[in-house]
Order: C-alpha cells, then structure tokens, then sequence
C-alpha cells in the first residue's frame, strides 16, 4: 500500500514550522558566543577525578583536584542517575549512565562512588527535574564533608548549581506528589 504524498503547500508549511521553532529556542548569537565564553573559562573538574585510584587499603581517598576545587566554581560533565523516586531539588550525576531501581534494591544499587549531587538553586529547590539521557554539563560550586542528603542517602561531594546559570527549565517537572523538604 502506497502512502499518499504531502503536497507542496503542507510541506513549505511543515518546514517553515520546523525552521521557525528551531529559531524561536535558539539565543542571538552575541549571547551564545558570550555565553560559551564564560563557560570556557570556568575550570573543568572530570568525575573520574573525584579519587585517587587504585583504591586503597583505606577506601575511596580524594584526589588533589578535587581538594583544589573545594568551594570553587567547577564545569562538570555526567549522566544524569534515573531515580525510580527523584527528590525535589536534587539529582545525582555519574560517570556512567545509571538507573537505580529504589524500590527493589533499596540503596543497594551501582552508583557509582564518584556520584556527584547537584543540587538545585533556591528558586528551584521544590520542583523535581525530569529524567533527561544523555552528556549533561553543569556549572556550580563544589562542596566537599559527608552530609545526609533528603533522598536518605550520604554524599560526600554535592554541586550547588549557580542560580545565573540557565537551568534548562522545560527539564522542570512541579510535581504534586513531591515530598517535603
């Protein structure tokens, strides 16, 4: 069975909508420029350098690097964790792409131990951001000390993302069924 072809009308006008929604999400080019420039100059802290490695005797020790980046503000590329229960203001980022079923395993599961916790700006802090695959790159300040996160799990290195930095909000989600705080 042969599918009926679009006629040339329909296609100019799927293709001017196609071009002028890409156009409509893009910035103007001097703010795009401006904006990479000062994301280039942000250093890049790597998780793979989170800790030293082999692991010794002693368990995960943290690298210089991160050390050095402590209180500073970072560039961080990682793959956002899948969380069969997300926390509102909160998502982990790892090395690897991750998904780690919560209610099955509990906080048995394969993060990784250079799992990074970003969490978000203030103005952000209720909403939950939804699941996005893929390389994501982040800009905060690095905050290093054991402390129990409102996911019930304990973090070592966390992200505060700058409140200036574009949050992509259409990966937003206000969910009812958020748990407080």
């Amino acid at each position: 069975m042969e599918l009926p072809r679009p006629t040339r009308p329909f296609f100019c006008a799927l293709v001017s909508a196609l071009l002028l929604s890409g156009c409509a999400s893009q910035p103007h080019p001097a703010q795009a420029l401006a904006e990479a420039q000062a994301l280039a100059k942000v250093p890049e802290l790597q998780l793979r350098d989170f800790y030293t490695l082999p692991v010794g005797p002693y368990g995960l020790e943290p690298s210089g690097k991160l050390l050095a980046a402590k209180d500073k503000q970072v560039r961080v590329r990682g793959f956002m964790v899948q969380e069969e229960e997300p926390t509102p203001g909160l998502f982990m980022l790892s090395l690897v792409p991750v998904n780690i079923p919560e209610k099955e395993d509990g906080p048995s599961d394969d993060l990784p131990g250079s799992t990074l916790f970003v969490h978000m700006p203030d103005a952000d802090k209720d909403k939950i951001l939804a699941f996005r695959p893929g390389l994501w790159e982040l800009v905060g300040t690095l905050k290093l000390g054991g402390q129990e996160e409102a996911n019930g799990r304990v973090s070592y290195v966390r992200l505060m993302l700058d409140p200036s930095t574009p949050t992509p909000t259409d990966k937003l989600e206000a969910r009812a069924d958020a748990r407080p705080q």
